[in-house]
């Protein structure tokens, strides 16, 4: 719902869950906003990217590759396609904008509550300098992907691509992207809200799932590693009551 607002028009989902996920989406798949595809197996995603890049690179203008806890927040008021084409017109063969994740902690909650939206519950999250515990790099450094479909040739991970030749991906500023990180963080015009670590209870039950990638594993250091809460940061509240109106 709220990357409708956002402007998405349909969405690819691969699910691999084992709750009732399908259940929830079927008055979507019904109304054509969804295409559902059951992707059983762990380490999927790449996988699962390749394959949506294979069937449907002739379908959208822009294909972002996100994860269901992930949600693509522009800085002000406007829809995610009349950012990303801004932003990707400024060099000739820029196919994909990444974006920087903001990293939200558990904002201190030990119990889950699904009677609230999750961009309503957890409204604290990591500061860009923030390297987390035993990392080597900032949590708020890792990336996601919004590109053209048509330029891709496939995924080498969930953060990151081969691109035909000639086309690269930018970061908000126009610099190159070539890893599945970028650094500095560029936040000022559109970033990845990812909330990771939810509540404790909630990480939990992702513990017992398994990590997408398969590269990956949840356990109590990780969450304490995630569980990053330096920045009360609740703008995309605003941003989706500004797109309701």
């Amino acid at each position: 719902d709220y990357h409708l607002l956002a402007g998405v028009d349909h969405f690819y989902f691969y699910d691999w869950s084992t709750d009732n996920t399908r259940e929830i989406l079927q008055p979507y798949i019904n109304a054509g906003i969804v295409t559902y595809f059951f992707y059983p197996g762990r380490a999927a995603q790449s996988a699962a990217y390749d394959d949506a890049i294979k069937k449907f690179r002739f379908h959208s203008r822009y294909m972002a590759f996100i994860d269901a806890d992930e949600f693509i927040f522009p800085q002000d008021n406007r829809g995610i396609v009349e950012v990303v084409d801004e932003l990707l017109a400024e060099k000739p063969y820029a196919s994909g904008l990444a974006l920087n994740w903001h990293f939200f902690g558990s904002s201190h909650q030990e119990k889950a509550d699904y009677g609230r939206d999750v961009i309503e519950r957890f409204v604290y999250r990591a500061a860009n300098d923030n390297f987390g515990l035993n990392r080597n790099i900032p949590l708020n450094s890792g990336i996601k992907n919004i590109v053209n479909p048509r330029k891709i040739a496939f995924f080498s991970s969930a953060h990151n691509m081969w691109y035909f030749d000639g086309n690269y991906t930018v970061n908000e500023e126009g610099g190159i992207v070539l890893q599945s990180f970028n650094m500095p963080v560029t936040d000022k015009k559109i970033v990845l809200n990812h909330y990771h670590t939810k509540s404790r209870e909630e990480y939990i039950k992702r513990a017992n799932r398994g990590a997408a990638d398969g590269l990956d594993h949840y356990d109590q250091d990780k969450f304490n590693e995630h569980d990053q809460n330096d920045i009360f940061d609740d703008r995309i509240i605003e941003y989706r009551n500004a797109r309701i109106k």
